[in-house]
């Protein structure tokens, strides 16, 4: 059996991590040619122009004024033989016209980089994400990022992993990986109820053996990892598990799966021994046609009965339909540490939502999400729905949040872009008394380029939530325009 405390590290220093991603951001450098990469840098500066209803972001007695915010960032993207690195970088400073005490700074960085350090071996990842966030309980984000709101804070999210794979004559792969990730939050400003956001720090090995090219049809996997959760005055988590897993074809249509293993867990407030122990499922995988993959499994794991199910079906080439139901144990640290940069288009996306709520006790949560994105011509949608409920394990208390997303965009002509966006989030059931809310948030824009360096926008944002207890009710409109030159 593995034991978490032998496989992974005690809590690193700031310091520690500083230096690990200094030396991380090295590596990427030097790995590979930099000379035969191909190099994008798009340097830009913006200012804009805009009006608030509710400038201090509370629930009453709210104060209307203007923001003044000048702006200044880069995108910058680097495909090489060994070397793949995309980020994001903008900086603006709030300028506030009749309260000069919420001047301020925000900051918004994504970057995500892949190095291959010795070839088809020994790899490299890193991902930074620096963002200003709504600190709701509901789980909603704002979506205006500026300083001196009533109800934000700024979070680091960092991660390094270096793995090492080896290819067994095609008929294994194996792999070993090692991850540190880290999340602190700093200029909180928050008016909800209960504790605001704890920093985490997550050592974490995973070792997997999987079914190589000489295995055409049946598919096997055996994994193990550990991980080290500490989270500052939350609930320590540490966690090992060993799974094996096996897919048998019946024919082309049905597959047979099979899962089995061993979760131990040693967390802060808990009871144990009632979630470790072995696990086992079985189901079957559908794939109909080429666009449908089905897969189910139901089994017995974390001391109870489990469902475990994806889909995905490919409406066309340019649309796509997924949805998927899992349940897992985990603290707050590692659902931030476990979320990624680039999305499966390589795009960079923000992983710090705080979706479903926040928490910082360790809890067992079902999951339930479906998303819907594509492009037809001059529309790009996407539109993404969960349902999550968490069993809080240090003490006997339940919570159930809904929550959708939605935007839409078009291009109105070769010059003008218009956009759409909005969502709805509510909490079912709440951890505590008077814990209930809903919110919801709408927004729409229009682009105008008047050049191919020179961009004009002119937007309207919507965010309302309806707390049980009326404290943290919170509504404000805002009016922007703004101009961006890009160098």
């Amino acid at each position: 059996m593995l034991n978490a405390n032998q496989l992974v590290f005690g809590k690193n220093s700031c310091s520690s991590l500083a230096l690990g991603c200094a030396v991380a951001s090295g590596v990427l450098i030097m790995a590979g040619n930099l000379q035969a990469a191909e190099w994008i840098f798009n340097p830009y500066i913006g200012m804009s122009e805009t009006y608030t209803d509710n400038a201090y972001g509370t629930a009453s007695d709210e104060q209307d004024d203007a923001i003044t915010t000048l702006r200044a960032g880069f995108e910058v993207e680097g495909i090489g033989r060994r070397l793949q690195l995309r980020a994001a970088y903008d900086v603006g400073y709030n300028v506030y016209a009749r309260f000069s005490e919420l001047n301020g700074f925000d900051h918004n960085l994504l970057a995500s980089g892949n190095a291959e350090l010795i070839s088809d071996n020994l790899f490299l990842e890193t991902d930074v994400a620096l963002t200003e966030e709504r600190y709701s309980s509901d789980g909603t984000t704002a979506y205006s990022d500026r300083s001196g709101t009533g109800d934000n804070t700024r979070v680091l999210n960092t991660r390094i992993s270096p793995y090492y794979q080896h290819d067994f004559g095609g008929y294994a792969t194996g792999i070993i990986r090692y991850t540190h990730s880290m999340v602190s939050f700093t200029n909180t400003n928050s008016r909800i109820s209960g504790s605001e956001p704890n920093d985490s720090d997550t050592n974490r090995i995973d070792l997997t053996l999987q079914s190589g090219r000489e295995f055409s049809r049946t598919k096997w996997a055996v994994e193990a990892f550990a991980f080290d959760n500490q989270v500052d005055n939350g609930d320590d988590l540490k966690r090992s598990t060993m799974k094996a897993d096996g897919q048998v074809p019946i024919n082309r249509y049905v597959a047979l799966l099979a899962s089995g293993g061993w979760d131990e867990f040693d967390g802060d407030n808990i009871n144990n021994d009632k979630i470790s122990g072995a696990f086992y499922g079985a189901g079957v995988r559908l794939t109909p046609g080429p666009r449908t993959d089905l897969s189910l499994q139901v089994g017995h794991r974390f001391g109870g009965g489990v469902v475990d199910a994806d889909f995905t079906y490919l409406i066309s080439s340019e649309a796509r339909f997924i949805a998927g139901y899992h349940v897992d144990v985990a603290g707050s640290g590692s659902s931030f540490a476990n979320a990624r940069i680039l999305d499966q288009n390589g795009d960079l996306v923000n992983p710090n939502t705080f979706a479903g709520g926040y928490s910082d006790s360790i809890a067992k949560t079902k999951t339930f999400s479906m998303g819907l994105s594509g492009e037809k011509g001059r529309n790009s949608y996407s539109a993404t729905a969960s349902y999550i409920t968490r069993k809080f394990l240090s003490y006997s208390a339940d919570e159930s949040v809904a929550s959708f997303d939605g935007s839409f965009t078009r291009q109105l002509s070769r010059r003008l872009g218009w956009d759409l966006g909005g969502g709805y989030s509510e909490i079912i059931d709440a951890q505590s008394a008077g814990g209930k809310e809903k919110a919801f948030y709408g927004q729409t824009g229009l682009s105008y380029q008047f050049t191919p360096t020179f961009i004009g926008s002119l937007a309207y944002g919507h965010y309302n939530r309806d707390s049980e207890n009326n404290v943290d009710s919170l509504r404000e409109n805002t009016v922007s325009i703004s101009v961006r030159k890009e160098f």
